[in-house]
């Protein structure tokens, strides 16, 4: 049988919370991670919360104790420095259930994309690099629900943690020796921010690719259908998968002009969805279009179809500004993601007040932000063996 290897405060109840509490109100630093299960269900179940601080190791039980508003005030304090490793999630949970924010963050796996390495980068790999580490990965689909834990379990967890404040030390010195530390501090900075955590609930909606080939009625009913769907994930607390599979969304919105008899017919929507849902989409598709269903879905821009000349000019530009962050060691897509370059190319109009200023503006450089601003207006100039991009304007 396993044993547990490392000496830790499993917090269960209010007086281990309390008892965390008055050990820990002075602490500078503290390492964190969680383990939820967010399968099959529509709100993420918070199992475990891990936590080092230099007073030692301790595993909240959020399952048997909720109250943990101890660790919430270290968290949002600024004068403790979380150390994470890709600790999005772990906030976006906290931040859900508990309203919470976290102030001074260094994230490992955010730093790591300013020292050579591709972003993003496992927590695994970046302690075999950085400390020779190795960990056994053999918990990372585990029942985190069952209780009592087993001890394979809890030291997959606390391994999380115990290692990520010599990992921060020796990043921050590499950052440091770069002139790049105020860099990854601007980019986990963001995190703080009650922006980072908002999401458009009808995004899903929006960019789905059925969306620019429908008639307006089809692009509200698909919006509809995706609201639906949603609502009664919520209301059961399952998976919107569980409550209609994504790949029968397509199939369910060519069809709804034909009415129920068309759902029914159509041999990839299922017998029992047409029996139990059948009426309710009739409904929802012949209801009339409101204001801001007309306003969403009419405001929506969609990635265009470019001529072949001008996309090749757009992915060149692309292909500049990722040599450019290869050359620095910045981490491409860290710096300027796809996605944000798919916006620009489906807009024009389209600016990303990241690129303006601070760290971003520094390693890709004035000439190639003047030609994203100016991409409309690309040429390539090709002379005595030599080529270059240039704004003709």
């Amino acid at each position: 049988m396993t044993k547990e290897k490392y000496q830790y405060q499993l917090l269960e109840n209010p007086s281990d919370i309390a008892a965390f509490k008055e050990a820990n109100d002075d602490i500078k630093w503290l390492c964190l991670d969680t383990e939820f299960i967010g399968e099959k269900r529509y709100n993420t179940l918070l199992c475990l919360i891990q936590v080092a601080t230099e007073n030692g190791i301790y595993v909240f039980d959020s399952l048997k104790c909720d109250a943990i508003q101890p660790l919430l005030d270290l968290i949002e304090r600024a004068d403790v420095v979380k150390i994470t490793h890709a600790g999005e999630n772990d906030y976006r949970l906290l931040h859900n259930l508990y309203g919470t924010r976290p102030k001074n963050i260094f994230d490992t796996q955010i730093a790591a994309g300013f020292i050579g390495y591709k972003y993003p980068v496992s927590f695994r790999y970046l302690l075999e690099e950085e400390l020779k580490v190795r960990l056994s990965k053999s918990q990372t689909v585990t029942d985190w629900e069952q209780r009592p834990v087993k001890p394979k379990q809890m030291n997959y967890a606390i391994e999380d943690v115990i290692y990520l404040y010599e990992l921060r030390d020796k990043m921050l010195n590499k950052l440091r020796k770069l002139g790049r530390d105020t860099w990854a501090l601007e980019e986990c900075s963001k995190m703080e921010k009650e922006s980072f955590y908002y999401r458009d609930p009808n995004k899903e909606a929006l960019t789905h690719n059925l969306m620019p080939n429908l008639p307006l009625k089809g692009r509200v009913f698909l919006l509809r259908l995706f609201e639906w769907r949603r609502g009664l994930a919520e209301q059961r607390n399952h998976s919107k998968e569980m409550v209609l599979p994504k790949k029968a969304i397509a199939p369910i919105v060519k069809t709804m002009g034909s009415g129920v008899n068309g759902l029914r017919n159509n041999r990839r929507i299922s017998d029992r969805f047409v029996d139990r849902y059948g009426k309710k989409m009739e409904a929802m598709y012949n209801q009339d279009i409101s204001e801001e269903e007309r306003g969403l879905v009419e405001g929506v821009q969609y990635e265009r179809s470019l001529p072949p000349k001008q996309d090749l000019k757009l992915e060149m530009l692309y292909s500049f500004i990722n040599y450019r962050c290869l050359e620095q060691r910045v981490a491409p897509s860290l710096a300027f993601s796809r996605t944000i370059f798919k916006q620009m190319k489906a807009d024009f109009d389209h600016a990303d007040e990241s690129l303006e200023n601070g760290w971003r503006r520094t390693v890709l450089g004035d000439d190639l932000i003047h030609c994203l601003k100016h991409r409309k207006h690309l040429a390539v100039d090709m002379a005595e063996g030599k080529m270059s991009l240039k704004v003709t304007e």
